[in-house]
């Protein structure tokens, strides 16, 4: 993978993750769209172009086109294709019709899980959720999502930029109606996600992990929701925080 043209071209998403028990989540299989919207589902498979999956015992439907990734743990025979995601992140769009899914602790505090957050609500620059792209030094604009009728991305243009001690690929930022509503860190190697764990764990606690032998970790304050996860296949890393008052209003204005 060519990370200086991840970097260019990777669109920052939100992402949310179904409530199951530890022994089921390593299980699940997960659809990821190019919006961001991650969806961890017992099942998903593809026909004729659809990207299907269960979701509170309801089969959700969704454009193939729609669909950045899907990484199966239950192969349907029907399915040969490949479930591995390309390269490129352009183009994101959301799930139509505001489907989402709650984050393990994200409607309130869970034993554990709870950050040490310091340095505004988010723990990272002294930044605050649902501030203004222009109270952001630094900021360049790399694309629109259309979720939720419209989440504006942004980045920094840095040589070698990092979070913290972390050295990462790249850092995007997600605004909804001009408020910060995402931040999205990426990495593109194992070493590297091994410092942006180090880093996260430094900042905000320890965190929950489902199963020991799965690179995925979550916090939650009451701020923010966060995860982070390594994806062997692609060789690729993320820590994604999310603002839950700016959510809450999201999800106002789009309900289920």
């Amino acid at each position: 993978m060519d990370m200086n043209s991840m970097r260019k071209s990777y669109i920052s998403f939100l992402i949310a993750f179904i409530l199951l028990s530890a022994a089921a989540i390593g299980d699940a299989d997960t659809v990821i769209l190019k919006s961001g919207e991650m969806f961890q589902t017992r099942k998903a498979w593809k026909e004729d172009g659809i990207v299907l999956f269960y979701r509170n015992g309801k089969v959700v439907r969704v454009g193939e086109d729609d669909v950045e990734r899907l990484i199966q743990k239950h192969i349907t025979k029907n399915d040969t294709t490949s479930t591995k995601a390309p390269a490129s992140k352009k183009n994101a769009s959301p799930l139509k019709g505001g489907v989402d899914l709650p984050l393990p602790g994200a409607m309130g505090s869970t034993p554990g899980a709870v950050g040490k957050t310091t340095g505004g609500d988010i723990g990272y620059l002294d930044l605050k959720w649902n501030l203004s792209p222009a109270e952001i030094d630094g900021l360049t604009a790399v694309g629109t999502d259309s979720a939720y009728g419209g989440v504006k991305q942004f980045s920094k243009k840095q040589r070698s930029p990092r979070f913290g001690r972390a050295r990462v690929e790249d850092i995007v930022y997600g605004f909804w109606q001009g408020g910060l509503y995402t931040i999205t860190v990426w990495t593109g190697n194992f070493l590297d996600f091994r410092e942006l764990k180090a880093e996260a764990i430094r900042r905000f606690g320890p965190a929950i992990q489902n199963r020991k032998d799965v690179e995925k970790y979550i916090w939650t304050d009451r701020h923010t929701d966060r995860m982070l996860a390594y994806d062997f296949d692609t060789d690729v890393g993320y820590l994604w925080m999310r603002s839950k008052a700016v959510h809450r209003k999201v999800k106002g204005r789009y309900p289920d």
